[in-house]
């Protein structure tokens, strides 16, 4: 018997599509299809040219709250978890994360 070298740590060389990693009848796609036809131009507005830290898109909250539904009605505790976890959440999210959002914060 062949023993697989153990890979847990291996860094890529290339950027990985997360794509690549969720089934293409994985419901993220049909959320993703179905908010992306949804005009957001008068909520986007609201929040255009404010003081302060950016505001997270609104299609991407949409997607991500539509996700936890599809999911059983996390809360969003519980998505903002699977967000920084879950490969089909991060794909919706954009990869916007906590962690993401630390890495930047400290430059």
């Amino acid at each position: 018997m062949v023993l697989r070298e153990d890979k847990i740590g291996q860094q890529l060389l290339v950027p990985l599509d997360l794509k690549d990693l969720i089934p293409k009848d994985y419901p993220c796609y049909f959320i993703q299809n179905v908010v992306d036809q949804m005009d957001f131009s008068k909520v986007d507005a609201n929040y255009c040219y404010k003081a302060g830290k950016p505001a997270y898109s609104r299609k991407m909250l949409l997607r991500l709250v539509l996700m936890g539904a599809f999911d059983g009605g996390l809360s969003g505790r519980e998505v903002a978890a699977k967000a920084a976890t879950d490969v089909s959440y991060m794909y919706l999210a954009g990869m916007e994360n906590q962690i993401s959002e630390q890495s930047t914060d400290s430059k």
